[in-house]
């Protein structure tokens, strides 16, 4: 326990945690060693015995006085992993039988958590596998479940996932379910959408955590977040089956951001030639991306109303797509009613 470690012992501690989403560790039933919080004096303070039951009640009361994240040994973390990654595979294999909606909301959970895992370890090939085989299984399943999609997308919106965790997955689904709706495109494309859409993020596991807290970003914060889609492009570069094309879309799915700064700042930001080689796909994808991103809280800033992002969106999106963008508004006012 951690009353019986010695002063180097209890200093070198620190080096040994890993920060996890309290809700993760309902897969375990116990922890081989000792998990800590962060108490009000900003120190650590234990929380669970080794070999103590993890229960619902547990986790609950844990978050009401410590927050999302809890600090486990690296160890116990690796054991996590694992079960997490065994648990949502056995999901994946049967979303189709029972509930669509109680399968899918804990499928979306499940990925969430391997998320999390996968930003602090991009470079794992089995996470990252596993993370695309069971997000490509959900995708499937939800094109075969349109009715479940709104509820879906609203329970995600109000879950204690951080915003890292969630963007991605909250603009998929609304990716998927509004082209779904357009009828344009076929079950694949719309499926390719998905998962370029999920996994165009995933650069950020190269950005330091505490960056994402932080109130005011000085220039050199945002060029770092600037540069994760690139490093996304990188990263996933054949590690996953995505197209050049998806790839190329990875890499630039801010152009719309950039265009829209432009017009905030009064700049004449030049696009680079293989951003402005965009369909229609790409811009739906950036779009809804954007979407999202500026009706949710972010610590440097509050979310913006529906009417508001779709103003900003309408004057980068209207001229080339007025249709499409059109049919969004519509759409929009039926899905986040």
């Amino acid at each position: 326990m951690y009353q019986n470690l010695s002063y180097c012992e209890k200093s070198r501690l620190p080096l040994t945690l890993t920060p996890v989403f309290i809700g993760q560790l309902l897969v375990l039933d116990s922890l081989k060693y000792s998990a800590f919080g962060i108490a009000t004096n900003g120190n650590l303070q234990e929380v669970l015995y080794p070999e103590e039951m993890i229960t619902s009640q547990f986790v609950s009361e844990y978050a009401q006085n410590f927050g999302t994240e809890i600090f486990i040994h690296d160890s116990d973390n690796l054991a996590l992993t694992q079960a997490t990654k065994e648990e949502i595979n056995k999901l994946s294999r049967s979303l189709s039988i029972g509930n669509a909606l109680k399968n899918a909301t804990k499928h979306l959970n499940y990925l969430s958590m391997q998320m999390d895992a996968l930003y602090r370890d991009p470079l794992n090939d089995s996470l990252l596998n596993s993370q695309y085989q069971n997000s490509k299984n959900l995708s499937a399943m939800l094109l075969n479940h349109t009715p479940i999609h709104k509820d879906l997308f609203h329970n995600l919106s109000r879950s204690n996932y951080h915003y890292t965790i969630k963007q991605p997955l909250l603009s998929s689904l609304l990716l998927l379910s509004f082209t779904q709706h357009l009828g344009s495109f076929s079950d694949q494309e719309i499926q390719n959408m998905f998962l370029t859409s999920y996994f165009k993020d995933i650069g950020m596991g190269f950005i330091p955590r505490e960056k994402f807290e932080l109130a005011h970003l000085s220039e050199f914060d945002k060029k770092l977040f600037s540069e994760h889609a690139e490093s996304s492009m990188k990263i996933l570069d054949q590690r996953l089956p995505f197209s050049s094309s998806q790839l190329n879309t990875i890499k630039n799915h801010h152009y719309l951001n950039f265009k829209i700064q432009s017009l905030i700042t009064g700049s004449s930001q030049s696009l680079h030639e293989e951003e402005m080689l965009t369909g229609v796909e790409s811009a739906l994808l950036s779009g809804i991306d954007i979407y999202v991103a500026m009706t949710q809280d972010r610590p440097y800033r509050k979310a913006m109303s529906s009417y508001q992002a779709l103003e900003l969106l309408k004057k980068v999106l209207i001229d080339e797509y007025p249709q499409e963008f059109k049919a969004l508004v519509i759409f929009l006012k039926k899905f986040i009613s």
